[in-house]
């Protein structure tokens, strides 16, 4: 992947440029969400500017964030937490998903869930309809929450 350039965050925004990079990511099969999300670090660390601060179990307001980045922009900086599930098969993850991103408080901070894996169609729809205003954007357009979903090789 190519690296990030700073005019390009710019002028899209955190959230897209970064939705986009998870987007294109290929991990192959993993054991554990752990894993994935260190396959993801590790990418992410290889397409960001350097002076981009990338942590993981990081704690905020009393949560911990699977991965954050700090983003120093040209003109402004801006924070982003991600939240990974592998495999969202079941209501009772589903449940557990939307009290961590409530934690994170999606109305005021960035959140990128990352669905890696099966992802049950229904429980997807419902997260989406949970957060529509911040996935399609507020009164001002700012948009504060994008759902990405990867697959892995089946083997």
């Amino acid at each position: 992947m190519k690296k990030i350039e700073k005019l390009e965050v710019s002028w899209n925004g955190l959230l897209q440029v970064i939705s986009k990079v998870v987007s294109q990511w290929n991990p192959p099969r993993l054991k554990s969400e752990i894993s994935y999300r260190n396959n993801l670090l590790a990418v992410l660390r290889e397409v960001l500017p350097a002076d981009t601060q990338l942590e993981k179990e990081y704690r905020h307001r009393g949560t911990t964030i699977d991965i954050w980045l700090k983003w120093q922009g040209i003109l402004q900086c801006d924070e982003l937490a991600f939240e990974l599930k592998v495999n969202l098969k079941k209501k009772t993850e589903f449940d557990r998903l939307v009290g961590q991103i409530e934690g994170l408080d999606p109305r005021r901070n960035k959140v990128l869930v990352v669905l890696i894996g099966e992802t049950e169609r229904d429980l997807l729809g419902r997260l989406e309809a949970k957060y529509v205003t911040q996935i399609k954007g507020d009164v001002a357009g700012d948009k504060y929450l994008a759902i990405v979903q990867v697959s892995i090789p089946e083997n």
